[in-house]
């Protein structure tokens, strides 16, 4: 008896009835992330249910539709039947896989899992027993069958014209979830809700829409309202296995600290003609200048975490949902110190007054000023206040300038650096593109912002501070202009050093002149604040994933965390990971290299960025 042939249409339906009977099966296998995830609240449950049904069935959906897709050009049934059967095994066993990762590492499936267990001597570090491989290979058995099975029910009921508005009802409920927990995540994020912001992590590929500046500048929130530090117990903060509050003090000893940070400003830019006043502050008998200093990422979001918390800025999600600040700060407040922070750019994108700044009282979290050079003109200004102020107990302050970032100047300020690009216009950049005269726009908003923090060092001496204040000028992440030739602009593109090497200078009262060449990175800074100058005894390695800047051991790899990967930079290689989970190794120059990722670093980095989860 003839087979009756089945219609294209046929065909789209029987895939969307197929990811809805795989999703179900997913959302099974997936319900094991909830174990890590608390609500407390009937919001948060509401929330969670919205997420988890609406991301697990978008993965699924996807799938559906790319199998239906595929169908209207694929004529053979058999061929067909297999298709489908791969899309739903495949994710189902991605996901099963997926939650035995993160129950392990608390991080989700990506190419660095796969080095571990098959990459350059993982044999070496992994052992995978005889049960483990049994019981693997058993789960995917079960994948697999479940998938047939769904797979031959999706075909009967279809030819059998059952269940028609199941598909659309499927489809539907995955979109409104989705687009509901994305409308709730905009509204509580921007409202401080700290349950709501702890669960964004745990559910696989999941990023939620943020509108917190787009809010403030509507003057439908205020940012000053929605700042406040919860308590420690609250349900993110009860996902973190760091320190709740300062580390105990053994030094009498109080100095002021100034972090003096640049947006944007590369480490070969750091030079006498660049920025010659600060450059030159190299000769005082208190410098220390660190000339391979890397930030611990390629944006504001990582560099600036990296910089106050000494860890992986993959901790970014669990601390902002917590408002965990730093135990950096924690230790000096309880230490007595009155804080000055001022940033020219808002505070509040990215997020800082929910992680780096979320223990600072009436934190200030915008300047004033319609252009960058005004506003950080301003912010030395109110600097300057700060520093005049009569104070008895030491402060800790923090300046982040951003004419740099923004490549303006004042109108009168001579382009000192020719030939000068008089307007940037994005849109022309290109590989071909001549970047002198971009790069002098560049080095002329930062001979500006030399002359700034000309002002603040002035400002030190006239009030008779800079003998008992530590200064650290440093900035977030470097500045690329297209130098490896691969047509790479600004920053958040890759990890080479163009966009990853920051200056490091500190004037530290008491310590002996010194140019230091070995590798150091902003994980650094903090322990060594915290135990040189401070006296705290506790191992760095309890709080913070640094070394001290004065510990020549050499750093084998730097975790760099851009806007949503990371990179791993070594000195001969770089590896860079990307969303979807793959990886891709290259020189440090980003050329193709035979060279691979050591399965020993990808267990460090693995373990580095899971070990401070319960």
């Amino acid at each position: 008896m003839k087979t009756r042939p089945i219609t294209r249409w046929q065909w789209a339906k029987i895939s969307l009835l197929f990811g809805l009977f795989y999703s179900l099966i997913a959302y099974l296998i997936s319900s094991q992330y909830l174990d890590f995830i608390h609500t407390s609240s009937w919001l948060g449950k509401g929330y969670l249910t919205l997420a988890f049904v609406g991301q697990i069935g978008f993965l699924c959906l996807l799938g559906a539709l790319l199998s239906a897709l595929l169908s209207f050009l694929i004529k053979q049934r058999h061929l067909n039947y297999l298709l489908l059967w791969l899309v739903g095994s495949a994710t189902l066993v991605l996901l099963y896989t997926d939650t035995r990762v993160y129950e392990l590492y608390r991080f989700h499936l990506g190419g660095f899992v796969w080095s571990l267990v098959f990459g350059e001597g993982a044999s070496q570090v992994v052992e995978v027993s005889w049960y483990t491989i049994a019981f693997s290979a058993f789960m995917i058995a079960l994948m697999a069958l479940a998938s047939a099975i769904a797979l031959w029910a999706s075909v009967r009921i279809t030819l059998a014209k059952r269940l028609k508005g199941s598909r659309w009802l499927f489809c539907l409920t995955v979109i409104g979830s989705l687009l509901g927990a994305n409308l709730m995540h905009i509204w509580y994020d921007a409202h401080g809700n700290s349950e709501i912001r702890a669960m964004t992590r745990h559910i696989p590929l999941y990023q939620p829409a943020t509108a917190v500046r787009f809010m403030a500048e509507q003057g439908w929130i205020d940012p000053h309202t929605v700042t406040e530090r919860p308590s420690l117990h609250n349900v993110a903060g009860s996902e973190l296995n760091y320190p709740t509050q300062g580390l105990p003090l053994t030094s009498d000893s109080k100095p002021n600290i100034l972090f003096v940070t640049v947006d944007a400003w590369r480490g070969d830019n750091f030079d006498p003609v660049t920025t010659p006043f600060t450059y030159s502050l190299i000769n005082q008998p208190d410098a220390l200048y660190f000339t391979d200093h890397q930030s611990g990422g390629n944006v504001t979001k990582g560099g600036i975490f990296s910089l106050f918390y000494a860890l992986p800025p993959t901790y970014w999600d669990a601390f902002t949902a917590a408002q965990r600040p730093p135990v950096f700060f924690d230790t000096l407040f309880e230490a007595g110190y009155t804080p000055g922070i001022f940033g020219s750019s808002p505070l509040i994108n990215p997020s800082f007054h929910r992680n780096v700044f979320s223990s600072i009282p009436n934190l200030k979290t915008q300047t004033e000023g319609e252009t960058a050079y005004l506003r950080d003109e301003k912010m030395v200004s109110n600097l300057v206040n700060f520093l005049e102020q009569d104070n008895k107990e030491p402060f800790v302050s923090f300046v982040f300038f951003d004419a740099a970032h923004g490549y303006v100047v004042p109108p009168d300020f001579e382009p000192i650096f020719q030939p000068y690009w008089e307007r940037v216009d994005h849109v022309a950049l290109g590989p071909d593109f001549d970047p002198l005269p971009y790069k002098n726009r560049y080095r002329t908003a930062l001979r500006f912002v030399d002359d700034q923090i000309k002002t603040i060092y002035q400002t030190l001496e006239r009030t008779g501070k800079l003998d008992n204040t530590i200064v650290i000028f440093t900035s977030d992440h470097g500045e690329e202009f297209n130098e490896t030739g691969k047509n790479y602009w600004g920053h958040g593109g890759n990890f080479t050093q163009n966009q990853t090497h920051v200056p490091l200078l500190i004037l530290w009262p008491g310590k002996q002149q010194q140019q230091i060449d070995y590798r150091t990175s902003h994980y650094d800074l903090v322990p060594t604040l915290l135990t040189e100058a401070l006296g705290v005894q506790t191992p760095m390695h309890d709080y913070s994933s640094g070394l001290s800047l004065f510990d020549s051991t050499e750093r084998e790899w730097l975790l760099i965390h851009s806007y949503f990967n990371y990179g791993v930079v070594m000195k001969d290689r770089i590896i860079t990971t990307f969303p979807t989970g793959q990886f891709e190794v290259t020189d440090t120059n980003l050329n193709p290299t035979d060279k691979t990722m050591p399965a020993n670093i990808t267990l460090d980095v693995l373990k580095e960025v899971s070990r401070f989860y319960k």
